[in-house]
């Protein structure tokens, strides 16, 4: 039955009931009777605990006194700790074996291993043959070690810091890195980069490179050695992000001594260091060191309460005891602490054993739940502590000057927490750390990509597109353009800051693009199409902008001394010209007899005619006297009013609308020359090889065009845009054949890619596209008129006026008919048809009203000219004698 969780809380310290006995010192028969001594005395449980520890360095010094102290502390009135303590100068299995069977022949009842793995599992395998628990220090258990019933493992799951890492390198948004490690002979680190690696992928990273250094102690020059491994990937290109996996003190050393002769510590670089050089920082590694060599590290340091009552008492005493001991100034960090809850378990066990609640010393071990120093202490049955949601915690450190600084908290299965308070108590989680100090010291996150070769083409057809400078000597001095514009602004939107260098290069684009997979250049920034044989090769962003293939023409100008003749056809002309001479006549048969400007000869009353019409297309007409040549004239204003109209709106169009020199069939056509556009035309659009002209510049085509070497050219849309905005008389004809757009290249599936990706696509929905657009291409397609090719369609033919003019004409001709009949029906009744139906009417009016009033009519005669006369008193309008005296003239005409 285990004990409920419980914090620690040291008991007094005045009596020290602990022996220390180290090897050669003190002879079997001593300890014999020390142990009955204790247990006569006290009548107490005393427990033999023997320690192998090596005090060559400084780790091993620090767990030797966090034993101690843990003895002195859990040294009570029920409980007895001897302490045996064998000082090792060496890390060597074979001398651990002989340290554990002399511990064991003095009576050890447990043994506590502080060594690496190799020396461990020696002790282990000592320790099964004798029956007894060996409880390990070693921070990093092999994932292919086989069980051992009687090893106790005071150490977390190297999963919880293999997540830990690959949770930084997402927070920073790196894709590749490149992971180094010293190994040991069991290849426990081995396994753990394997764990790390499958961690990163799960992350959206992945380990591009690796480097397994064998131990320190068995190269002949380490120096030399690890300067070689690190010259190899100083200059890979892919990644400048390297994760320090597992590193002893000496290997650290050597590792950020060559790595800053080498370049490697300067701007763009990464080092992101386990909690094997984080530990470091507190005590092994001098000030001087840091300052010098680590600068803008990022490390993750295991996490314990450096601020509760228990940890400050250790703390304390702990400080006094090193300096007393080895005359420096040391601090307890995770092996000490860990160290001291080791003691803490085994007196735990010995209490269990004690009260009859565990059978043997190993169950009591398992069985202990408990708050200790470095967190919570709870095995599992296989003797390591437990893994998975909240059980392991690391800070993440930032290596700045002579020590560090914080920059957040992660908890396992929980995240990332600014505050070790938010940590505590599960409170706000953060996506990001704070911002950090890398090494060349920008603030900015580092790609981790290095200085970037980005390839940019030299010599542009269009230089609004990339434009490069040079100094004298051909020292490339600006690279300008809407390209790097768009460029520029992507950078702005990336997580990370990206160190780079233009580099031109003078070629065909495919060319550029080779350099690519070459390795020759990381990047191509330009106005570069997408195309599926060119995907093949690299990989590109998102287009930044559209593309497609369209035909430029050359605008025949508007230059004809017939152009105000061209609204109609010549049918619509002719017809015109008729229907003004026909309604001429008939106003003139009207109007001769009863209009005074009609009198004279027969050319005065020609010339009133046609003046009469002519000034009715501008409506200044004269005076008309004719009812029926009022309705002629009507007719024929609404004609003219519709032919004027029609003929304003289509001289504008004619105008307006430019006409296109026609494209000769089998004529040669242009193009830049670019061979994707090359074999679109001849493969996509039927053009033969002989028929396609290469033209580089632009002012090429204009000389083309009039020398008469190509009627059309075919140009990306883009650059059409800048060609009609410089050069007048050219249009675009039929239809554009859609490309992929411009985009920029990166190596084939690089995460950069996605990256830019990202950064265009924000680009675009917030309008900054658009106004890199606007400033450097002031010309627009869609605002363009479209020419129109089709002559027929440039006059209104007859088909468009012929119901117009047989209406004038047709009305014409009724009014005409009906004045005809009117004087006919006239000179047979011999009294006006306007009288007699006066007369009809006046006498229904009368009958309708009743009256029976008579009235008499004035009877009708004639005079002596013939004409009808009313007696009537009744006054008759101006409009009924001249009517009178008309039809009186025509009759003494006839």
């Amino acid at each position: 039955m285990s004990t409920p969780l419980r914090p620690f809380v040291a008991p007094r310290i005045d009596v020290l009931r602990c022996t220390q006995l180290y090897k050669f010192r003190a002879p079997p028969s001593l300890l014999f009777l020390l142990c009955c001594s204790s247990l006569f005395f006290n009548g107490v449980v005393a427990i033999h605990l023997g320690i192998i520890v090596n005090t060559n360095f400084s780790i091993g010094r620090e767990q030797k006194i966090a034993i101690e102290i843990a003895a002195h502390y859990f040294n009570s009135s029920n409980t007895t700790l001897f302490l045996d303590v064998c000082e090792s100068n060496s890390s060597d299995p074979i001398q651990a074996n002989a340290n554990a069977g002399s511990l064991i022949e003095r009576g050890a009842e447990a043994l506590i291993a502080t060594g690496t793995w190799p020396e461990v599992i020696t002790v282990a395998r000592v320790g099964s043959e004798a029956r007894i628990p060996v409880l390990s220090l070693a921070t990093t258990s092999p994932s292919t070690l086989s069980p051992r019933p009687l090893l106790v493992r005071m150490s977390y799951p190297a999963s919880d810091q293999v997540h830990c890492l690959a949770e930084v390198v997402k927070s920073y948004n790196w894709r590749r890195v490149i992971v180094i490690y010293e190994d040991d002979d069991y290849g426990s680190i081995t396994a753990m980069a394997s764990l790390l690696f499958d961690a990163l992928n799960m992350a959206g990273s992945e380990v591009i490179d690796h480097i397994a250094f064998p131990p320190m102690e068995t190269l002949s020059n380490p120096r030399a050695s690890v300067q070689k491994e690190l010259k190899r990937i100083r200059d890979h290109h892919l990644s400048k992000v390297y994760i320090i996996l597992r590193s002893s003190p000496s290997f650290a050393v050597h590792l950020f001594e060559e790595a800053k002769e080498l370049g490697m510590m300067a701007k763009g670089h990464v080092w992101i260091a386990n909690d094997d050089i984080t530990t470091l920082l507190d005590s092994t590694l001098a000030p001087s060191f840091i300052s010098s060599y680590m600068q803008g590290v990022v490390g993750i340091k295991t996490y314990f309460n450096e601020t509760s009552n228990p940890y400050q008492v250790v703390y304390a005493e702990f400080q006094r005891r090193f300096k007393a001991d080895y005359g420096s100034k040391g601090e307890p960090g995770k092996f000490a602490v860990r160290a001291y809850d080791a003691v803490h378990a085994i007196a735990h066990a010995a209490v269990e054993t004690k009260t009859m609640r565990s059978n043997t010393l190993l169950e009591g071990m398992l069985s202990s739940n408990f708050m200790g120093l470095s967190g919570l202490i709870r095995f599992r049955s296989d003797g390591g502590l437990p893994e998975g949601k909240g059980c392991s915690a690391f800070r993440v450190v930032n290596v700045v000057g002579k020590s560090y600084r914080e920059l957040g908290f992660w908890l396992e299965g929980f995240g990332f927490y600014k505050e070790e308070g938010e940590m505590v108590r599960r409170g706000q989680q953060v996506d990001a750390l704070s911002p950090a100090y890398w090494p060349g010291g920008p603030e900015r996150v580092p790609s981790g990509w290095g200085k970037l070769k980005i390839g940019v083409p030299a010599g542009t057809v269009f230089d609004q597109f990339v434009k490069v400078e040079y100094h004298e000597g051909k020292k490339v001095k600006n690279v300008t353009g809407f390209c790097i514009d768009v460029f520029n602004e992507t950078l702005k939107r990336l997580k990370y800051d990206l160190d780079y260098e233009f580099f031109p290069f003078e070629g065909t684009y495919d060319d550029l693009l080779n350099q690519i997979p070459l390795k020759v250049r990381d990047a191509v920034v330009g106005d570069i199409t997408i195309l599926a044989s060119r995907s093949t090769r690299v990989t590109f962003t998102e287009p930044f902008l559209s593309s497609g293939l369209s035909m430029l023409v050359r605008v025949r100008p508007n230059r004809t001394p017939w152009m105000l003749t061209k609204p109609f056809t010549l049918q619509v002309w002719l017809l015109f010209i008729a229907t003004l001479i026909y309604t001429g006549i008939i106003v003139w048969y009207l109007e001769h007899r009863v209009n005074p400007e009609f009198d004279g000869p027969w050319w005065t009353q020609l010339g009133a005619t046609f003046w009469l019409i002519l000034s009715t297309i501008f409506f200044a007409h004269g005076r008309l006297y004719s009812y029926y040549t009022k309705i002629v004239v009507a007719m024929w204003l609404i004609a003219v009013l519709i032919l004027t109209q029609s003929f304003t709106a289509n001289l504008s169009s004619i105008l307006t609308v430019e006409k296109l020199e026609p494209v000769v069939a089998d004529s040669r056509v242009g193009c830049d020359g670019d061979s994707f556009v090359v074999k679109y035309l001849q493969v996509v659009l039927g053009y033969k090889e002989k028929r396609i002209e290469k033209i580089e510049q632009p002012e090429e085509y204009i000389e083309a065009f009039k020398s008469g070497n190509i009627t059309a050219a075919f140009l990306e849309v883009p650059y059409l845009r800048v060609f009609l905005s410089k050069y007048d008389n050219y249009t675009v004809q039929g239809e554009t054949h859609m490309l992929g757009g411009f985009g920029f290249a990166f190596p084939k599936d690089s995460p950069m890619a996605e990256d830019f990706s990202q950064a265009i696509l924000g680009l675009t929905e917030d309008g900054t596209l658009k106004k890199l657009e606007d400033k450097w291409f002031s010309f627009s397609l869609s605002n363009y008129p479209f020419p129109d090719n089709d002559r027929k369609r440039d006059s209104l033919s007859l088909e468009s006026f012929w119901a117009l003019f047989l209406f004038t004409g047709g009305t014409s001709t009724i009014v005409v008919l009906i004045f005809k009949a009117r004087l006919t029906i006239h000179r047979a009744v011999g009294v006006s048809l306007r009288d007699r139906f006066y007369k009809i009417w006046r006498s229904r009016k009368s009958r309708r009203r009743g009256l029976g009033l008579q009235r008499s009519v004035a009877p009708v005669s004639s005079d002596q000219e013939g004409n009808a006369t009313s007696t009537d008193p009744r006054p008759s309008d101006h409009m009924i004698e001249l009517h009178h005296h008309a039809c009186g003239d025509i009759e003494q005409s006839q």
